[in-house]
């Protein structure tokens, strides 16, 4: 159905029965909230029916992929329905001598890297859990990893999208497409927008050459300041690692087993390019007082994934986890007040020297978590908390000091989902 007919909840909610499989609303939980109905669909057409059924009933509509970055977005306003992705896991357009893709949006990170490591191609993305991870989820938080530094951000690797809109209308826009909706940038509209303004069942992307070698350089310093002196130097060398991150040394040690501030460098490319990378980059980095070690490509892959564990938005419980934004030359100074400020509360800090991130999980009790929060709220030029319980959660914006641009966003979410039928106050300004 299209248009604005209204139905009645327990009618609607009849008729999304009749559009996929049921399955157990305890399963899609959501900060402690569960749906009345979760629903398992397997086209972009029953996606949009849904959609189109919940907007004329009034009912409130999550988009559910694999779960592993449901920590991100405020507590839900309403919710009524889980609608399932992962029946739309469908690689549906791969050319790989054009080096691109198209999958639906249920299509694991796992599976995707599977078909393009056939090929010697890839999405140069990292998530600890790839068989959780789905893409549909990875374009609608926007979370990104370190190798954004890079490769630069998933934004720019996409080319087309396919997004169900609450009218019941299935919108395409960018590459491989048929029909493009006039006056808006698809991709760079719904990309981190967290399913707010339509459901992405679709998303194209240009692919890149996998690197024939992977070596990471760990360098462990004795202080905050030198690890930072030596990771702005590779920064603003010309050595181009794909990812630079400096590691807390309660995260070193947990990680590599090196309990100093630590500076970790990616470097990826031919064989003997790589090892003359990883050469180059110790001898900028390093100091008298440093010690280096190399992982070699099995361990880089390992190191990543897993660090990225440390980055992702999973739910949390007992602790929480918080995304600022700074400028790369004054991340040493954020981390310094985080370790002054917090000292054993603060169980993992990662800066991502790279793309200007600084990543810090937090354990307290609810009012201590609370209280850091109005805190953190305040560092560096924007912080998200990424994950934290319920009660943490209760009565603030997780996404922090509203942007510059929140009346436009409001009035998109006004044109594009007049009746909060999707994730009703979980996005930005709580909308």
């Amino acid at each position: 159905m299209t248009g604005t007919t209204r139905l009645a909840p327990d009618t609607a909610l009849q008729r999304l029965e009749e559009l996929g499989r049921s399955s157990d609303p305890s399963n899609y939980i959501v900060d402690g909230i569960p749906p009345r109905v979760a629903l398992e669909l397997a086209s972009p057409e029953a996606v949009a029916e849904a959609l189109a059924l919940c907007a004329a009933a009034g009912l409130a509509l999550v988009p559910w992929g694999g779960g592993g970055q449901m920590g991100l977005g405020n507590l839900p306003e309403r919710y009524d329905v889980a609608l399932d992705l992962r029946g739309l896991a469908a690689v549906v357009d791969y050319e790989p001598d054009d080096l691109t893709i198209g999958v639906q949006a249920g299509c694991t990170l796992a599976r995707l890297a599977a078909i393009l490591s056939e090929h010697g191609q890839m999405l140069p993305l990292d998530a600890d859990d790839p068989e959780r991870i789905t893409i549909g989820g990875l374009v609608a938080t926007g979370l990104g990893c370190p190798r954004r530094f890079g490769y630069g951000s998933l934004r720019d690797l996409i080319i087309g999208i396919t997004v169900a809109l609450p009218d019941g209308t299935l919108a395409r826009g960018g590459g491989m497409v048929v029909k493009n909706v006039s006056g808006y940038d698809m991709m760079r509209l719904h990309f981190g927008a967290l399913g707010s303004l339509g459901v992405i069942v679709r998303a194209n992307f240009k692919l890149l050459p996998s690197p024939e070698a992977q070596r990471t350089l760990l360098v462990a310093f004795p202080s905050l300041e030198e690890a930072m002196e030596g990771a702005l130097a590779v920064r603003g060398s010309q050595l181009a690692p794909t990812a630079l991150v400096v590691l807390a040394p309660v995260t070193a040690e947990r990680f590599v087993g090196m309990a100093r501030w630590t500076l970790a460098a990616r470097c990826e490319g031919p064989e003997g390019a790589v090892l003359r990378q990883a050469e180059r980059l110790a001898e900028t980095a390093a100091s008298a007082t440093s010690e280096a070690r190399i992982l070699e490509h099995e361990e880089t892959l390992r190191f990543w994934s897993s660090l990225q564990g440390k980055l992702a938005a999973t739910p949390l419980v007992d602790v929480i986890r918080v995304r600022i934004g700074e400028l790369p030359s004054r991340l040493g100074e954020l981390a310094a007040r985080l370790v002054t400020e917090w000292g054993s509360a603060l169980e993992d800090a990662v800066l991502d020297v790279g793309s200007g991130l600084a990543f810090a999980t937090l354990a307290g009790t609810v009012e201590e978590l609370r209280a850091a929060w109005t805190r953190l709220a305040g560092y560096g030029r924007h912080a998200t908390m990424l994950a934290a319980p319920r009660d943490v959660k209760a009565g603030y914006d997780v996404f922090g000091r509203p942007p510059e641009g929140v009346a436009v966003m409001r009035r998109l979410k006004e044109t594009f989902d007049p009746e909060r039928t999707l994730n009703p106050g979980r996005f930005i300004a709580l909308l």
